[in-house]
């Protein structure tokens, strides 16, 4: 039987059966076969949609608007999509019911293939002039808006040449929408439409609809699951104020208004503005409102609590400066605007009495400068000299000080507008104030002077070098300050990179004569501190190591200083890069030189004063390629192994080449290593030796070959374990600790063999003789060592390791509880995997880790109560419900802890967490602990550490304040 839709009975169907909408596919299928034309359908339809119900033509619309939408978009030819544009145009004269899905309808055709733009002119007149856009619901309104978008994506040309006439009618109808989501979409269009379309006679109206909704004070449903915020809102709408050149005049002088508003979200979206206007607006549009705009900006700047509007106000006063530096040429507004803010500032800097005033006043000045080229020269031109003098006032010795440290950022500025050629008389005078305040016997001054100097350096003139290195070799010889040592040594070494030649006749063979190096004793390691800090430069390297190595191989008595420092600077890798490490090796046989020193004094000197020597060797091992590795390591293994077999005091030594290894560097002694560092991670005599066995044992394991090799090396490990006397009591710390290492090792290559060692260890936790050392070997397994298994010695390290012991250690432990017998190192233990743990697996794990925490306050241990104590405090910012269930429990505890005499920290961290309970959870919920809380934080009150005092006041003023008028009591 033929459907009906080749005949008018079509018309009768869809006025009787409103489910007759559901055969649509049917007829797309045979307007796709070609069976029937879509103007015959249309044709078929005049009943329906002519009848006089409004309701029944409302169902033609749906029905035909519902086909056309399911059409490929390339299938109508442009013959027939002009029949329905006209089509669809004539129904929106119709009934109100029936617009909707003409407007609808309207928006499939738009996106049609073969759609010709010049059909949009006629619906847009027609729509514009027929239908109130704001008496349509939501959606409808939406559809109108996305039409005109479509429209204009599709051919701007086109829709500019629909005129003003258009323009208006698109101004009509977006009048007075309130929506939020409408609104977000249209501030999101009218930038680009702005931008494309001339507004003509019609700019003030345009933007008289546009800024009637700043600034944006709008608040969303909180039942709304797609809620717009405010700030997507204001964020859309700044751009449209700003979009067109001609808003110039209308926007400044709504945002000079604005800004003088008392409203705080109004103020940051004039700032905001401001600063985004810059980059529409000539800068003949600034120039009448520079005065007001300025006074606006200071008086934020200078406000002392809204650290946001303060930005937003630098953030605005840069662009504004870059913007009137484009006519520079030009005018004379740039200059006097920026001048006018330098002598506003120079008064404020002038008028400081504290160092906060002074910043607040430099960092203007800085913004400024910090805008453009142009402004920098000015600022920095005016500015050195002036701060120079302002020295040399003698006013307070921090803002002497602070002047320092402005004079360094002036510099920055003009180093990075390259402008340094043009201020060559100003440059000169910092160098030489610099020299002023190091040459007062004042800390503070001299860390400022030096670290100014080291960013000025390149201003710096040869005959300044000479005074600065008096000063400077003065404190490295007699200095006792470990801050002004180091920044001391930094200034030499930059000095240096810029005057080579008078650094090393001044220092290297005048001051600190390296020939004679170890012949004063006078301060040798601060001595020796700079030079191997100094050898890192290419010019210095051969002359200062050599005589370095020099002492090391006669083994001089303070070989072991000499070893000291060299470890010191080499393991800096912002001073030794592995390629300067690799030719010092080369060129100079640096391990060779400290090796031959550790096996001459290994059996007379103390473990502490080799410790430097071992790291040493490892760190330039680390630094070397493979093939340099195993021919050190083949040169020397026979030897050492023979040392070690027969003296465990040997072990570290091999210890130190061997951690190092690059993953394909294969000794063929490797699993002769493995079996000696068993032997003496298991019998080792000293724990230096067992310590360092075990770090082996997990290096060789965790850079093993992925497959045949690490199976084979694997094996070999369990097999010589199974070996060993269990039975003996004076075994089980160190198999433990073994167990720890190897542990650690596997995890962080990602293998799933970690899990039986973990077990091993956490059923050595469940005994209490065992407990101590197993929660010892958890910590060995969460905490990270600059020494060992990480990138540095070119280990295999899993990005995930530490999410997976906590799900693997949290799953073991619940199989093998309860735990009562050996509690406290069971929480111990807990404390280092929380420790380490991500915040965002802890939060999936709140309800199992909040009575650990709970528990844990009973338990005199320090490093466990900062621990759990931390976790708490994160989860109470995170408001969980658990915490909020246990407050009964936790607050006493926490009460009690803010007294715990052992430790200040825990008695700081104890008021912070009840600080934040305060702060985070619901009035009702905190009212009944309310007085005892008060009452309990009394004594914190008097405490002997400031510190103490400081959070007891915070933490008892917010409990005060819990219930008070004005308290969300929800």
């Amino acid at each position: 039987m033929e459907p009906i839709w080749f005949s008018t009975v079509l018309s009768d169907e869809l006025i009787k059966n409103d489910n007759y909408i559901l055969e649509t596919p049917n007829l797309v299928t045979d307007l796709l076969y070609r069976r029937i034309d879509i103007t015959k359908v249309v044709e078929n339809m005049a009943g329906v949609l002519t009848d006089k119900q409004p309701e029944n033509r409302e169902k033609g619309i749906r029905f035909f608007t519902k086909v056309l939408s399911e059409l490929p978009n390339d299938f109508l030819t442009e013959m027939q999509l002009k029949f329905i544009s006209k089509f669809y145009t004539d129904r929106l004269k119709d009934n109100h019911r029936v617009i909707p899905k003409v407007l609808e309808g309207y928006l499939a055709l738009i996106d049609m293939k073969h759609y010709n733009i010049h059909f949009s002119g006629e619906y847009l007149n027609v729509l514009f002039r027929e239908i109130s856009c704001q008496s349509q619901v939501r959606q409808d309104r939406h559809n109108i808006y996305l039409t005109v978008e479509k429209l204009l994506d599709k051919d701007k040309e086109y829709i500019i040449s629909l005129g003003p006439d258009f323009v208006f009618g698109f101004i009509s109808a977006m009048d007075g929408e309130r929506d939020p989501r409408n609104l977000l979409f249209l501030f999101n269009l009218l930038p680009k439409f702005l931008t494309h379309i001339p507004l003509g006679h019609l700019v003030e109206e345009m933007f008289e609809v546009v800024s009637c909704y700043y600034p944006i004070d709008f608040h969303p449903s909180p039942n709304d699951p797609a809620a717009v915020t405010r700030d997507e809102l204001a964020n859309a709408l700044c751009p449209c104020l700003c979009a067109s050149p001609e808003f110039g005049q209308l926007c400044l002088v709504l945002l000079v208004e604005k800004l003088d508003s008392t409203l705080r979200v109004a103020k940051l979206d004039s700032l905001r503005l401001l600063a985004a206007s810059c980059k529409k607006f000539n800068v003949q549009s600034y120039i009448p409102f520079l005065k007001t705009l300025w006074s606006s900006l200071h008086r934020e700047i200078s406000q002392k609590t809204d650290d946001e509007l303060k930005l937003a106000s630098h953030e605005a006063l840069s662009a504004l400066v870059a913007k009137l530096a484009t006519s520079v040429n030009t005018d004379q507004s740039f200059e006097t605007f920026v001048k006018g803010i330098i002598i506003s500032m120079q008064t404020a800097i002038a008028e400081a009495k504290t160092v906060a005033q002074f910043v607040q006043a430099t960092k203007v000045l800085l913004t400024t400068g910090n805008s453009s080229k142009e402004a920098c020269v000015i600022v920095t031109r005016l500015m050195i000299p002036a701060v120079v003098s302002y020295y040399e006032f003698k006013t307070s010795a921090k803002l002497q000080v602070a002047s320092l440290e402005f004079l360094a950022d002036l510099y920055g500025l003009a180093e990075h507008w390259e402008i340094l050629s043009d201020l060559e008389i100003q440059l000169d005078e910092i160098p030489r104030l610099c020299l002023t305040a190091v040459s007062e016997p004042v800390k503070e001054y001299q860390i400022r002077g030096f670290k100014t100097l080291i960013k000025v350096v390149n201003a710096l003139r040869a005959d300044l070098v000479l005074p600065f290195i008096e000063v400077l070799i003065h404190i490295v010889k007699h200095g006792v300050d470990d801050d002004i040592l180091t920044v001391s040594v930094e200034t030499i070494h930059t000095i240096a990179r810029k005057h080579p030649e008078l650094i090393m006749d001044l220092v290297v063979r005048g001051k600190c004569n390296i020939e004679s190096l170890v012949e004063e004793k006078t301060n040798l390691q601060t001595r020796l501190r700079l030079l191997s800090n100094l050898a890192s430069i290419d010019d210095f390297t051969k002359v200062i190591l050599e005589e370095m190595l020099k002492v090391i191989a006669i083994n001089d008595e303070n070989a072991c200083v000499v070893v000291k420092e060299l470890n010191y600077s080499l393991s800096n890798a912002s001073l030794y890069t592995d390629k300067k490490v690799t030719e010092i090796e080369s060129d100079h046989g640096l391990i060779d030189s400290v090796l031959s020193w550790l096996l001459k004094e290994i059996k007379t000197n103390s473990e502490d004063s080799l410790m430097h020597g071992f790291t040493l060797v490892s760190n330039t091992m680390c630094s070397l390629p493979s093939d340099k590795q195993l021919a050190i390591i083949n040169r020397y293994s026979a030897d050492l192994m023979e040392k070690c077999n027969n003296e465990e005091i040997y072990f570290p030594v091999l210890e130190c080449l061997y951690r190092s290894l690059h993953q394909n560097a294969h000794s063929e002694y490797l699993d002769e290593v493995l079996k000696l560092s068993l032997k003496y991670a298991l019998n080792g005599e000293k724990t230096l030796t067992r310590t360092c066995a075990c770090c082996l044992i997990a290096h060789i394991l965790n850079k093993a070959d992925v497959g045949q090799r690490f199976e084979l090396l694997y094996e070999l490990l369990k097999g010589c374990l199974l070996l060993c006397n269990k039975e003996d009591a004076n075994i089980c710390d160190p198999l433990i600790q073994l167990f720890g290492w190897i542990t650690k090792a596997l995890i962080m290559r990602g293998s799933d063999h970690f899990i039986g060692w973990l077990q091993k260890i956490l059923i050595a936790l469940k005994q209490p003789e065992c407990s101590r050392q197993a929660s010892e070997a958890i910590r060995v397994i969460m905490t990270e060592s600059p020494d060992n298994l990480n990138t540095k010695h070119h280990c295999r390290t899993s990005l995930l390791y530490k999410q997976r012991i906590f799900q693997s250690f949290s799953t073991s432990v619940e199989k093998l509880g309860p735990w009562e017998s050996s509690k406290g190192n069971y929480l111990i233990s807990w404390s280092y995997i929380l420790e380490k743990a991500p915040k965002s697996v802890l939060n999936s794990e709140v309800n199992k880790i909040t009575p650990l925490i709970i528990d844990s306050l009973c338990y005199d241990n320090k490093n466990l109560l900062v621990t759990m104590i931390d976790v708490l405090i994160h989860f109470v910012q995170a408001k969980h419900v658990s915490v909020a269930e246990s407050l009964q429990t936790i607050l006493p505890r926490l009460v009690h802890r803010s007294g715990y005499i052992e430790s200040m920290d825990v008695r700081i961290k104890s008021l912070q967490c009840l600080y934040e309970i305060a702060n985070n959870y619901k009035t009702v919920l905190l009212l009944p602990y309310k007085s005892d809380v008060i009452f309990g934080l009394a004594p914190s009150l008097d405490d002997k550490k400031r510190l103490v005092r400081d959070a007891a006041v915070r933490a008892r003023t917010r409990w005060y304040l819990v219930g008070a008028p004005g308290e969300d009591t929800e």
